[in-house]
Parts: C-alpha cells; sequence; structure tokens
C-alpha cells in the first residue's frame, strides 16, 4: 500500500492545483464543460486535496445549503490514481462534513462511480438523472 494523506487545502497554489486537476478531468477528458467546471459553491466550499508524495493526485470539494444539509462534489483524481485515492477523498469529506454537524451529506454522482459509494454505505436517493448530458445519481451517505 503507499501513502495517501487527504487534507483540505493550505494555500492559494494549492487551491489553483486543485482547479487544475478538476479542469484536466472534468473538461479535457470527460468533456463535461466546455471551459471550466467552476461555479458559484467553489468560494464557498472546504476544498480538500488528495496528496502523494508531496503531489496532488485528487481533490473534491464539501460545502453547506442550509438546515444541515451539506454536499460533496468534484470528485477529481488523476487517472493513474483512480480506484486508489476516491474512497478516501470521500472518506474524509464526510468526517468534515460530519465534524460540521451535517445532518445529511450528499453527492449527485456518475452513475459509473455509484458502486464506489455503496461499498462505503452511501444510499441512492430518487431516481437517475441527466447533469450535463451524463447520467447521474443523487446519493446520501450514512455519517453514524
Amino acid at each position: 500500500m503507499f501513502d495517501i494523506v487527504c487534507r483540505p487545502v493550505n494555500n492559494t497554489e494549492e487551491l489553483q492545483e486543485s482547479f487544475n486537476l478538476r479542469k484536466k478531468v472534468f473538461v479535457e477528458e470527460q468533456g463535461l464543460f466546455n471551459k471550466t467546471d467552476r461555479d458559484i459553491y467553489d468560494k464557498r466550499s472546504i476544498h480538500i486535496v488528495a496528496l502523494y508524495n508531496n503531489k496532488i493526485v485528487g481533490t473534491v470539494r464539501v460545502y453547506h445549503t442550509g438546515a444541515g444539509v451539506w454536499y460533496g462534489s468534484r470528485l477529481a483524481v488523476l487517472k493513474s490514481f483512480r480506484g486508489r485515492v476516491g474512497k478516501a477523498l470521500i472518506q474524509k469529506a464526510m468526517a468534515i462534513a460530519k465534524k460540521k454537524n451535517a445532518k445529511h451529506f450528499r453527492a449527485t454522482v456518475q452513475v459509473r462511480n455509484v458502486p464506489l459509494f455503496k461499498r462505503i454505505r452511501w444510499i441512492p436517493i430518487g431516481p437517475v438523472i441527466l447533469y450535463r448530458g451524463q447520467p447521474h445519481q443523487v446519493m446520501e451517505a450514512n455519517l453514524d
């Protein structure tokens, strides 16, 4: 096994690297967005990075929407680290949401990633939806 450290970003350089990784995944690889995936939630999010040998290899963000509801989104992992980093980022995001007294922690995930979330006890909420032309499923974490 290798050592992955997941933690909130420490500075603007790490935040920019996080945005660059998201662009690489969501704009360049997947084509979900035309130029950028950045949106109104970025300014109020806690941005989390996964580091391997002090290099950012994954990222996710969490934010509060009101009434104890938190969301995780923009989970992005370098291709060479997929299957090894996503779970750690999700668990760190869950821990942060729980520490912030979240009553509900949700994410809208690409359908192909639903099995990963189910393995760590997330449950599907409602039907599959189309987001940016791709099938997605709203999932909710078990924060117990």
